[in-house]
C-alpha cells in the first residue's frame, strides 16, 4: 500500500473522531498516539495531518503541536452565511441544465437520507455522508469548480457543530424535511422556490447552533 493511500485512510479516521467528538477543539493532536491507535507508522499521520489543516479542522502551531481547531459563535455564524450562498448559486446554476438523470440521482440520496433519520440507531454519520452526497452532486452539475471547492471545505469546518445539532431529532427532522422540498422544487423546475429553501436550510443550522450552545469549541462573540 502507497504511503498516500495509507495517509488518506488516516485523514479519514482522524475526521470522524473530530466530527463525533472524540477529539475536542483546542485538544492537541499527537502522531505518536494515534499512530499507534491506527496501528501505522508516523510519517502518514503527519501526512494526514497536513491533508486536514488544508481542510481547517486542525491547526500546527510551531514549537507546540497540532490542535483540533476552535470556532467562536462569529466563524459558525460566517461559516454558514457564506456556505448558504455559495449553495444558492450551487443550486442556480445547475438548474439552467439539471436533467432527469441527475434528479433521479437525488432522489436516490434522499432516500437514502430519509432512511439514515428512520433507521434504529439514527445514523447520523451515514445521514451526514448523504448530506454531502447531495450537495456535490449540484456543485457538480452547476460546473463551478471554485465554487464547489470553496463550500467543501467550509463545510468540512462545521460538520463536528453539526453532528452534534443533528443528534437533536427536531433539527434532524427539519433537515430531511428541507431536502424532499428542496428536490420536489428541483422536480417541478422552480428556480426561484429551490432557491429559496436552499438558503432557508443551511441558514437554520444557525439556530441549531444557538440552541446547542453548550457545546466546547463554541467561543462567544469576538469584538
Amino acid at each position: 500500500m502507497q504511503i498516500e493511500s495509507i495517509a488518506d485512510l488516516a485523514k479519514g479516521h482522524i475526521q470522524v473522531w473530530i466530527i463525533k467528538g472524540e477529539y475536542q477543539p483546542g485538544q492537541q493532536l499527537k502522531e505518536e498516539e494515534i499512530a499507534a491507535r491506527l496501528d501505522i507508522s508516523r510519517p502518514p499521520v503527519r501526512e494526514a495531518f497536513k491533508m486536514l489543516e488544508g481542510e481547517g479542522l486542525v491547526i500546527r502551531r510551531p514549537r507546540r503541536g497540532v490542535f483540533v481547531t476552535e470556532m467562536t459563535e462569529k466563524d459558525v455564524w460566517e461559516a454558514y452565511t457564506l456556505k448558504a450562498a455559495l449553495y444558492e448559486l450551487a443550486l442556480e446554476l445547475a438548474m439552467k441544465s439539471i436533467s432527469d438523470n441527475e434528479i433521479q440521482a437525488l432522489e436516490r440520496v434522499v432516500q437514502r437520507m430519509e432512511n439514515c433519520v428512520q433507521s434504529r440507531p439514527v445514523d447520523l454519520l451515514g445521514y451526514q455522508e448523504q448530506h454531502r452526497d447531495f450537495h456535490n452532486q449540484i456543485m457538480e452539475i452547476s460546473g463551478h469548480r471554485r465554487l464547489q471547492k470553496i463550500a467543501a471545505s467550509i463545510h468540512n469546518q462545521v460538520s463536528r457543530f453539526s453532528y452534534k445539532s443533528l443528534q437533536n431529532k427536531k433539527h434532524l427532522d427539519i433537515s430531511v424535511r428541507y431536502h424532499r422540498q428542496i428536490l420536489e422544487g428541483i422536480k417541478s423546475r422552480d428556480k426561484h422556490r429551490a432557491c429559496k429553501l436552499m438558503k432557508e436550510h443551511v441558514l437554520k443550522a444557525i439556530d441549531a447552533f444557538r440552541e446547542t450552545n453548550a457545546q466546547p469549541g463554541i467561543a462567544g462573540n469576538e469584538d
